[in-house]
């Protein structure tokens, strides 16, 4: 064939890479270890626990800051307790307030919790293939309730931050925990700000939906 006409085109291999219900590998990734020794949210605390024990990894591949850009994460939730509160993330709101972010459940069993500005708790529950929606300007916190590894995949626009400072100020006002065997949600209603009622459940659908 006469290729005096015809241009080379160059085909290259992905440089990013995740493969069902494992960690995310590639170039240039950002990963972070949460270890019970700086795990400092937990309502228990658990003096036989190694400090060294793995709580949660987040890994992220990260562009450029900038309008319409995304990340893409995974972050697996390791199973376990202190004393008897399940493992779960710190959470977190968005340092951008309109960002919204996507989580899907690759593995395990558990809950994401949301946290309204006002401090009112929701959950949805994870399993295996569920896609769950962060909408913007609330916060969130995964919680494996399971006995292996909770993991999940992440996308989220690029300029959307991470506001850890917002759970130092305003803790969640919901803790799980296992009762004997049974799943336990607990509110601190002192942590509760009186001035705000109760969010209905056709409050909560419409953040959802949003």
């Amino acid at each position: 064939m006469d290729n005096t006409n015809h241009k080379r085109v160059a085909v290259t291999k992905s440089q990013l890479t995740h493969h069902w219900q494992e960690r995310l590998n590639g170039n240039n990734l950002t990963e972070m270890v949460m270890r019970y020794k700086d795990a400092d949210y937990f309502r228990r605390k658990d003096p036989t626990l190694d400090p060294e024990t793995k709580i949660y990894e987040h890994i992220v591949k990260k562009s450029e800051p900038g309008e319409g850009h995304l990340n893409w994460g995974h972050i697996t939730l390791y199973p376990g307790k202190v004393d008897d509160q399940y493992f779960c993330t710190k959470g977190h709101f968005h340092v951008n307030p309109d960002a919204e972010e996507y989580l899907l459940c690759m593995k395990g069993t558990g809950l994401v919790m949301f946290l309204s500005r006002d401090g009112e708790c929701w959950c949805e529950e994870l399993e295996e293939g569920s896609l769950h929606k962060i909408p913007s300007n609330i916060g969130r916190r995964l919680i494996n309730t399971g006995d292996e590894p909770l993991m999940l995949s992440q996308c989220l626009p690029s300029n959307a931050g991470f506001d850890f400072d917002s759970i130092d100020e305003h803790p969640f006002t919901c803790h799980v925990y296992d009762d004997n065997g049974e799943l336990a949600i607990e509110v601190d209603v002192e942590d509760t700000p009186e001035s705000v009622d109760a969010l209905q459940e056709e409050d909560i659908i419409a953040f959802l939906k949003s």
